[in-house]
């Protein structure tokens, strides 16, 4: 891909000869990665489409494709950069999502999944959208909305003086001792391709994330084409405060190798609150350039039973 391209905005919405096709899915993201030049310098464009039904149309209305998040994790580091799409359009009053539904109501009966549905084309400059620093790097990038989340991309961003990102990012929980190590009777079979994660929970008492690597994890570290070993990223997000929360172990993957043992485990509410009045809430757990499919804490798994 060319660095000729020219990055005009932050966001911009016109379709790209590089965007990604529609695929007629039901609920789908889905982006490429292209080198170009923005009016501070070199940077990386993010070409992104949406294809969303219910319950997504219903929970957000008018507001797709704001509450899409964009995800950028430094390969070396495990630092999370992120942002949805508000805080780049200018010239609009409100600077937060409001959803439009509970986590409930969308839980219970709704139209039929193949009404309502939106789709749209989305483009961002990547470094401005999430501050990145202004050094080369390597890092993993994906689209989050909810329960929907993109396979990784691993891209080179190029060095950029001009960028002032200070490599500090916001939601971090240091918590040095959030993730556990080892097999559990609970953890979930391996599956090719993909991180395994199951809730191991008593409702309203207790919660456990398992998660299990895939097969031949350990012996191919999947790092996408960056230096060094992966990192170990653990995300969660609270739908309606728009909370996020991140924890990064540069020590996980040896200490799993180590032992051979492709298992983890944490509490989930170490990492994030447990909001006060039940609310959904997602987890996305990445290695390198592999992830989960998002685990979802249910609002009915945090009552009491």
């Amino acid at each position: 891909m060319s660095n000729d391209f020219r990055i005009p905005a932050t966001l911009w919405y016109d379709p790209q000869p590089s965007s990604p096709k529609f695929s007629q899915a039901f609920a789908n993201l889905a982006f490429t990665l292209q080198p170009g030049q923005s009016a501070s310098g070199p940077s990386i464009a993010l070409l992104g489409v949406y294809e969303l039904g219910w319950p997504y149309t219903e929970l957000y209305g008018g507001q797709i494709p704001k509450p899409i998040t964009v995800v950028a994790i430094h390969a070396t580091s495990g630092q999370v950069f992120l942002s949805d799409l508000n805080p780049a359009i200018e010239d609009e009053e409100e600077d937060a999502i409001l959803p439009l539904m509970s986590d409930e109501d969308a839980a219970g009966p709704g139209p039929a999944r193949n009404a309502l549905r939106e789709s749209g084309y989305f483009n961002v400059d990547l470094c401005a959208l999430l501050n990145l620093p202004p050094d080369q790097a390597y890092y993993q990038v994906f689209l989050w909305l909810d329960d929907l989340v993109t396979p990784i991309q691993t891209v080179q961003v190029p060095a950029n003086p001009a960028r002032k990102g200070t490599g500090q990012s916001p939601y971090e929980v240091k918590n040095g001792d959030l993730l556990a190590f080892g097999a559990s009777p609970k953890s979930p079979k391996a599956v090719a391709g993909v991180i395994r994660t199951d809730l191991d929970f008593q409702a309203g008492k207790s919660y456990r994330v398992q998660g299990t690597l895939p097969p031949g994890a350990l012996d191919t570290p999947p790092t996408g084409g960056a230096s060094g070993s992966p990192v170990l990223t653990v995300l969660a997000f609270d739908r309606q405060s728009r909370l996020y929360a991140w924890n990064a172990s540069t020590a996980a993957y040896g200490k799993m190798k180590s032992s051979a043992a492709p298992y983890f485990n944490f509490d989930p509410f170490r990492l994030i609150s447990q909001p006060k009045s039940p609310e959904n809430v997602y987890v996305v757990t990445v290695l390198g350039n592999v992830r989960n499919e998002v685990l979802v804490i249910f609002t009915d798994y945090q009552r009491a039973p």
